[in-house]
């Protein structure tokens, strides 16, 4: 039976992950050590759930508290042993690196006086929501808002959007994509809307992930995520995929830049496509799978196929109709 300093003592180990974890300077060698340490033993994981659980509810959010002296609070409960009241004391701690995500299949519509932001292919534009928050639009992306007393709604129909989300305890803000939903309460995040996936990735809050389940059964979490992290929802799969990214590639958009390491061609000329009126095309199979590595200028295409060519030994030709067919580069 396990005594009660070893409960103690788990709770103490749970506090110190969980402080390292929101500190934003956590190493995959760490993450991967803190997985492990939940996977050797049920109580360890519930300890570190039951925290992480509780920080996603605070009530306030402090900007500028280290993480030590999250352990200094969190250890403090744990000794004094109240059990109910264990983590109130961290709601003056660094919250703003919190926040609760969940992914739901509930679908909302908005309000015909709702507020819309578009941009056309190519175009990037920010825009300052009513309540502060501040939202960059990639291209060909379409966002709809409406906000009330009781909650901030956001609803983004095509295309991709960076969230810098104002902190409002009171008004939580939800991002639908799809049959995604996103809901936090104050913290930076991607979303993008996909064909068949939806892709939210975290730079930096904790994240609680969930799905709604149908018969008005309980959510079930997915994942928790932190900084540098990201989770790929496939609703038609009822599923998510967690994985680490690279910030820099993932949110190059915004500098107006694309950026590939190792991708297959036909991506590469996916996602360009969506930057662009004219579109590119394989016209070749044998190059389909060419890895590509290399940073795009999203702003100029005739730029971009230029690079292709001389960085990859193709020849672009264009087509009639305007289309840009990529063929293997003849050798003489």
């Amino acid at each position: 039976m396990m005594t009660m300093n070893q409960r103690l003592d788990i709770h103490e180990q749970a506090a110190a992950w969980v402080s390292k974890l929101l500190s934003g300077k956590v190493s995959a060698a760490e993450k991967r050590a803190n997985a492990d340490w939940r996977a050797e033993d049920q109580a360890q994981d519930a300890a570190q759930a039951e925290l992480e659980a509780m920080l996603v509810e605070l009530d306030h959010v402090g900007e500028h508290v280290l993480a030590d002296q999250m352990v200094q609070e969190l250890n403090a409960a744990v000794d004094d042993k109240r059990s109910r009241r264990m983590f109130a004391g961290v709601t003056s701690i660094a919250a703003t690196f919190v926040a609760a995500v969940a992914l739901s299949v509930a679908m909302w519509s908005p309000a015909p006086d709702a507020q819309i932001y578009e941009t056309a292919v190519g175009e990037r534009r920010v825009v300052q929501l009513e309540d502060g928050s501040r939202v960059q639009l990639n291209t060909n992306s379409k966002l709809k808002a409406e906000f009330s007393d009781g909650i901030r709604h956001v609803s983004l129909e095509s295309g991709e959007a960076f969230f810098d989300v104002s902190h409002n305890k009171e008004r939580p803000f939800v991002v639908n994509a799809g049959k995604t939903d996103v809901t936090v309460l104050g913290t930076q995040f991607n979303v993008r809307l996909g064909a068949s996936s939806n892709l939210v990735s975290v730079l930096s809050g904790l994240v609680a992930v969930s799905q709604h389940t149908r018969g008005g059964q309980p959510a079930k979490e997915l994942a928790r995520l932190t900084q540098g992290q990201q989770v790929e929802h496939m609703p038609s799969m009822n599923d998510a995929i967690v994985s680490d990214f690279d910030e820099t590639s993932v949110f190059a958009w915004r500098t107006g830049k694309a950026l590939y390491e190792k991708t297959p061609l036909f991506e590469v000329v996916a996602d360009l496509n969506r930057y662009f009126e004219v579109p590119l095309e394989i016209a070749d199979e044998d190059i389909a799978n060419l890895p590509v590595t290399g940073t795009f200028n999203l702003n100029d295409q005739n730029v971009v196929v230029d690079a292709l060519e001389s960085a990859f030994s193709l020849m672009a030709v264009k087509r009639i109709d305007g289309v840009i067919l990529l063929y293997a580069s003849q050798n003489e």
